[in-house]
């Protein structure tokens, strides 16, 4: 067991005992999200927050005028910005897990595309399959090698 381990399970039993049972329940949605495991659709309708805490969009499917207007084409990885649950620019991911140098390109892109869309717009990757977006990731913790297909 590591420090880290032993941090959260101290901030789980106190949430516990103090009754902050939605802390306790984010807390658990983040380290099973940090560790890219799956929330149920159950389990993330009763989390009090936000929909966009869990998902950044109102809807995962595509509208016809998005995929034209951002021409989303290609299923794989794609870096999405979102303002006020949608999506306003979407670049293809680029790179593979092949590539040399392949974390520090990432940090590159996700730099460059921040400055572009400006600090307003709250920056994903999301996998594109089929005119849809799964597997919203935040941006400072992109792996988008973990995905399996």
């Amino acid at each position: 067991m590591n420090k880290l381990d032993d941090t959260f399970r101290e901030s789980l039993l106190i949430a516990f005992d103090e009754d902050r049972l939605d802390d306790l329940v984010l807390m658990l949605a983040n380290r099973l999200r940090s560790r890219q495991q799956v929330i149920s659709k159950h389990a993330r309708a009763s989390l009090p927050v936000d929909k966009d805490v869990c998902q950044p969009l109102f809807t995962n499917r595509l509208t016809q005028t998005e995929i034209d207007t951002f021409d989303i084409r290609d299923n794989g990885w794609h870096i999405i910005a979102v303002q006020a649950c949608r999506v306003v620019g979407t670049e293809l991911f680029p790179y593979t897990v092949k590539n040399a140098g392949y974390r520090d390109r990432i940090q590159g892109y996700v730099t460059s595309l921040n400055r572009y869309y400006g600090e307003t717009s709250k920056m994903y990757g999301a996998y594109h399959l089929n005119g849809m977006f799964f597997d919203f990731q935040h941006l400072h913790e992109f792996h988008p090698e973990w995905r399996q297909d």
